[in-house]
């Protein structure tokens, strides 16, 4: 394989990797993609930070419904789907995507496979993985809420989580275990905490993104204004939306969404 195949990422190679497009790739296995595109994550997280909102806007804006639809189809609690979707959680993007019909239940879900992989997970799984199972779950149980997870599919986590954050201390497996258990069992110790990271990230959907202001509303009341190419940035008028437009242009992209 021409190593420039796996040098060169672009939002395309990404979700060819990730099993969204063919590409020129044949029936290669899932294991080789699965690592090439580990591979291409790892070197545009060696980019500059602008570069990599840049790229990850483009796969959610572009092919973040085709991403859910493998991600819904592969009956797995990790796979390349679930991979290239983890890395653009933080994309305003996928905020408003859990927002649509398209975004339903996909905590629920998480949630349910990760139940039913609790064996792998205890005992199979390395550290690196778990933290990316459960990084991908708080994620979701943080913007969608815990109202449609299966009680038992709680109950399952809930026993086994305490386990994980032990096994795996001092690591990010820990960590994010530790997250997904206290949104799970709604801990009062961390729900402020965990609020703020859910402030944090719906802001660009619901706070004007003008230099310096903090309006959530229009000055006369009325809703934001949503940017009419990417929707998912919101302004309280036209002269903050002109002033953010150098911030945030190379993440603006027309979702098919």
């Amino acid at each position: 394989m021409d190593i420039q195949q796996i040098l060169n990422v672009t939002p395309e190679s990404l979700v060819t990797w990730a099993g969204v497009l063919e590409g020129d790739l044949g029936n290669l296995p899932d294991s080789v993609r699965e690592a090439r595109l580990s591979n291409q994550l790892a070197i545009l997280q060696s980019q500059p930070i602008g570069a990599q909102m840049k790229t990850h806007s483009q796969v959610a804006a572009k092919y973040l419904p085709s991403l859910i639809d493998l991600y819904r189809e592969r009956d797995q609690v990790i796979s390349s789907a679930s991979t290239l979707i983890n890395v653009i959680t933080a994309s305003p993007y996928f905020v408003r995507f859990l927002r649509t019909p398209g975004g339903n239940g996909i905590a629920a879900l998480q949630t349910k496979r990760a139940a039913a992989s609790i064996d792998q997970i205890d005992t199979t799984f390395n550290a690196d993985s778990v933290a990316e199972i459960f990084q991908f779950l708080g994620t979701l149980l943080l913007l969608q809420g815990v109202q449609d997870v299966a009680p038992e599919d709680k109950a399952i986590l809930l026993r086994h989580l305490p386990n994980c954050e032990r096994k795996f201390v001092g690591r990010l497996a820990s960590e994010t275990a530790g997250r997904c258990m206290a949104l799970l069992s709604d801990d009062p110790y961390m729900r402020p905490m965990m609020q703020e990271v859910k402030r944090v990230l719906e802001q660009p959907l619901e706070q004007c993104g003008g230099p310096g202001c903090t309006l959530r509303v229009q000055k006369n009341g009325a809703e934001l204004s949503q940017c009419s190419r990417c929707k998912s940035a919101v302004y309280c008028g036209a002269d903050h939306q002109k002033a953010a437009w150098a911030k945030h242009k190379p993440t603006c992209f027309a979702p098919t969404f």
